[in-house]
């Protein structure tokens, strides 16, 4: 498997794994929006080809001059726009069930794909609703699968960072839905792009979903602490109760495009953003795909928001 196309190229993660296929020598091309952006990040490195995502016809084109051996499939969003007809139905699960509808058709039977953690049947928001719709489909196409569940994902990238980094300097408090208490399982991106890439040259990984997860739990409380202490900024955190910050999300929505935070984001905290919680995925992917331990949490902390800072 030499010819590798990638969705998603320019985003935070995409970066990575694209940054991970050129060191292993793959030949990548960047199914893209804009080529510009892509050549400002990768130059020459990538190719980039210009794809309507809502239409067949232009994957199609885009597939049939590439013809790639495999498909890695990134594209998402955390909050929605429907003053741009940016919604979680279009980009989660319309957009990927386009894609690999022409895929099939194409020949191209290997994708990874990017869901993420939380996902579930029963899960109460959009976000995860969609990403569910999405996992369904593509197990459902006769395509080989690997799908990846990440929890908070960390790196120099990482759009919290610059959010809170913003509302803090501006004023120093931030709300705590619930109190902080939501759990997450931070990964490194860099280990997310190992997992990614060492996928696509593991048989066995194909038809299976993997959770991806760092070694430690952290509260949204503690995590905050630890980045505004890594900041040396004193901020205040006051706990206020999920239902007046899902109120508040629904107003911030209709005032601020994208919004701090959405009335989404708090219904995507039905539960933990921990592994092992779901029967029938592979838990452990770090281990199992890049066959070591995962980056520690502090580690991964300590050189994201180092290098964020360059980002600023």
């Amino acid at each position: 498997m030499e010819r590798v196309a990638i969705t998603g190229a320019t985003g935070f993660v995409g970066r990575y794994i694209v940054d991970e296929l050129l060191k292993r020598k793959y030949k990548v091309f960047a199914l893209v929006r804009n080529v510009d952006k892509l050549k400002g990040l990768f130059s020459d490195k990538v190719v980039g080809v210009k794809v309507d995502f809502y239409k067949k016809d232009s994957i199609k084109k885009a597939l049939e001059e590439i013809k790639p051996d495999a498909i890695i499939h990134l594209i998402g969003i955390l909050t929605e726009d429907r003053r741009k007809n940016i919604t979680f139905y279009r980009v989660h699960y319309l957009l990927s069930k386009t894609l690999y509808e022409v895929c099939e058709d194409h020949g191209v039977n290997r994708v990874i794909h990017m869901s993420s953690l939380g996902t579930h049947k029963e899960a109460p928001s959009e976000y995860h609703k969609t990403k569910y719709m999405a996992e369904e489909f593509l197990k459902a196409s006769g395509l080989k699968y690997t799908i990846f569940r990440p929890s908070l994902i960390l790196g120099p990238e990482q759009r919290l960072f610059f959010d809170m980094w913003k509302i803090t300097k501006l004023l120093p408090v931030i709300a705590l839905p619930g109190g902080g208490s939501y759990l997450f399982q931070p990964v490194d991106v860099r280990d997310v792009a190992c997992a990614f890439v060492n996928s696509l040259e593991r048989q066995e990984s194909e038809g299976k979903v993997y959770e991806l997860c760092g070694s430690e739990t952290v509260s949204f409380k503690e995590l905050l602490e630890d980045i505004f202490s890594k900041w040396n900024r004193k901020v205040l955190l006051i706990p206020a109760p999920k239902p007046l910050m899902y109120f508040a999300g629904k107003i911030a929505e209709k005032l601020l495009s994208p919004p701090p935070f959405s009335s989404d984001q708090m219904l995507m905290m039905w539960r933990d953003n921990v592994c092992g919680l779901d029967q029938d995925v592979e838990t452990e992917g770090i281990n199992k795909l890049c066959d070591r331990e995962p980056i520690p949490y502090r580690e991964s902390l300590s050189w994201s928001l180092e290098n964020f800072r360059y980002n600023l």
